[in-house]
């Protein structure tokens, strides 16, 4: 799916202190779109606004179509406590939150709910459209080629930071967002991580918002 996200005089702040102000941007398909700063201007604090993860105090966010996914990879690869790699993958490729909307979905449909039926097409489509389908045969590809040599079936608190960054980028590479927005996508990637983040970023049709402080990259 083609999809174009459209934000209109955004502005964000902490406290008495303003971030941004009037603040208008598109991202439409193939477009690809640097976000350099100092620390403490606001980029993460953009990219979370844009993902729908915290509200603006002004201004408005239009997402087209409304269904569209919008996949947000924060800067460091979250490590929850008793969560695998296998898991991990699942959950920042939205994989999933799709397979749990599918699985209410599913049991509404098999109580007779009314709209059931819409209601599971919907979740359907969305989980196929993020590739649940075939996540695990291509979870454990990407780990192979990027010599994540550990098991996925392995918790990710006990990953040393090496680890953690290739399944950060694991997961990145696996994701199917109709936007993406990447905050310091690069950090702790080796030569060969980089070359292969960069090749992924090149060859996205969907729009993307790249945050970091490697300006080459």
């Amino acid at each position: 799916m083609t999809a174009t996200l459209v934000a209109k005089e955004l502005a964000a702040g902490h406290g008495d202190r303003t971030l941004f102000a009037g603040l208008d941007l598109v991202i439409a398909p193939g477009d690809v779109i640097g976000l350099v700063g100092a620390n403490g201007a606001g980029k993460s604090s953009l990219l979370r606004l844009l993902a729908g993860l915290d509200r603006p105090e002004e201004g408005e966010l239009r997402l087209s179509p409304p269904t569209a996914t919008v996949g947000h990879l924060p800067q460091e690869p979250e490590r929850r406590e008793g969560e695998s790699v296998r898991e991990f993958l699942a959950r920042r490729t939205g994989v999933a939150d799709a397979q749990a909307a599918m699985d209410t979905a599913t049991q509404a449909l098999v109580d007779g709910a009314p709209g059931a039926d819409d209601a599971y097409a919907e979740t359907l489509e969305r989980w196929l459209a993020l590739g649940g389908a075939d996540l695990d045969e291509r979870a454990e590809e990407v780990a192979a080629d990027l010599g994540l040599t550990i098991g996925l079936d392995q918790p990710m608190t006990g990953l040393s930071g090496g680890q953690a960054a290739r399944a950060g980028l694991a997961s990145l590479l696996l994701s199917r967002y109709d936007v993406f927005l990447l905050d310091e996508p690069t950090n702790d990637l080796d030569l060969d991580g980089l070359e292969r983040l960069e090749r992924f970023v090149s060859g996205l049709r969907a729009g993307t918002v790249v945050v970091s402080h490697d300006r080459e990259f």
